[in-house]
């Protein structure tokens, strides 16, 4: 992969990382606005639209500079399609509130709506430090703390499951919060993907 090409390409993913803070900033606007979740996911799926179109033009630059058997630039459109992935999940997160009718936000969610903004921004993060990495910088720090978001959810996921199915007196209730729940936990195992990529590229450049 030449410089120029890298450059490019990383170039795109850093616009896609910037379109999931976004995301995510918009999703937290539910805390305090979930009657308005209609709007909110209106304006994720439109920002969720332009990470497709980017994705999109990376793939039209791969097959034009006969990239796909590189495999430097394989193992960096794997990152890259592991960031798309995500703005997929917050724009699923979203839909899901919408689907499922919920008009509450609960307590014991709000950290995980947090979350989602401030591992955007690992991220992104994480995403400069591999691209400048040398011997002296390395990204292993950002690609681990990238990945404990994912971590850190399994453990509030695991108290939040048991206490529903252990509380909860409505089934249907029960079964939208499942799914509010599991929304979220692929999102971060989405988060823990792009550390593992990204994770399998310095490994590649060392």
């Amino acid at each position: 992969m030449k410089p120029a090409e890298r450059d490019l390409v990383f170039s795109q993913m850093s616009k896609i990382c910037q379109t999931l803070i976004s995301e995510a900033e918009v999703l937290c606007e539910l805390i305090d606005f979930i009657n308005d979740v209609n709007a909110v996911g209106k304006r994720i799926s439109a920002l969720e639209d332009e990470a497709d179109n980017i994705m999109h033009n990376i793939g039209f630059y791969y097959r034009e500079n006969k990239l796909f058997e590189d495999p430097e630039a394989s193992t960096v459109l794997e990152i890259v399609t592991a960031i798309e992935k995500c703005t997929d999940l917050i724009d699923d997160i979203a839909q899901s509130f919408i689907r499922l009718n919920i008009d509450e936000v609960k307590d014991n969610i709000v950290s995980s709506f947090m979350s989602s903004g401030s591992g955007a921004v690992k991220m992104s993060e994480t995403i400069n430090s591999i691209h400048h990495m040398n011997k002296a910088n390395s990204p292993m720090r950002d690609i681990i703390d990238l990945d404990y978001y994912k971590i850190e959810y399994q453990r509030i996921y695991d108290i939040n499951m048991k206490k529903l199915y252990t509380n909860g007196n409505d089934p249907l209730d029960v079964l939208r919060w499942t799914a509010i729940y599991d929304a979220f936990k692929r999102l971060f195992e989405g988060y823990e993907t792009v550390a593992e990529t990204c994770g399998k590229y310095c490994i590649l450049m060392d």
